[in-house]
């Protein structure tokens, strides 16, 4: 599956749960995840939670890594810290935003039935 599509995904999950909304930034948060071949951007913000094409390096919050490693985070397998741990994901910028896309990347885990 392309990232793009795995962002998609992300994106629409995001904006099912609405309980999500208060802990979403007032000002957009860049999230740009990249592999070897692809590059997918995300904003986040209260506004709405969508892909563009923008960019303020300040609000930016890049992930880099394999695509396995990356489809691994944005399907809720792995967490972000297990694979910056891992060295499989290494993250440019805030702590602050690196921590709310951990969050967000959590609650919105693709929910699975258990049993």
């Amino acid at each position: 599956m392309e990232m793009r599509e795995l962002v998609g995904q992300f994106v629409e999950r995001m904006q099912v749960l609405r309980h999500l909304v208060p802990i979403l930034p007032d000002e957009q948060l860049y999230v740009r995840f990249e592999s070897d071949d692809e590059t997918a951007l995300l904003l986040i913000g209260k506004e709405s939670a969508a892909r563009g094409m923008e960019n303020d390096e300040r609000k930016t919050l890049t992930v880099r890594g394999s695509k396995e490693a990356l489809a691994s985070l944005l399907n809720g397998e792995l967490k972000l810290q297990q694979l910056v741990r891992l060295r499989e994901v290494h993250v440019s910028g805030s702590f602050r935003h690196l921590l709310l896309l951990e969050s967000l990347l959590h609650l919105a885990k693709p929910y699975r039935d258990v049993g």
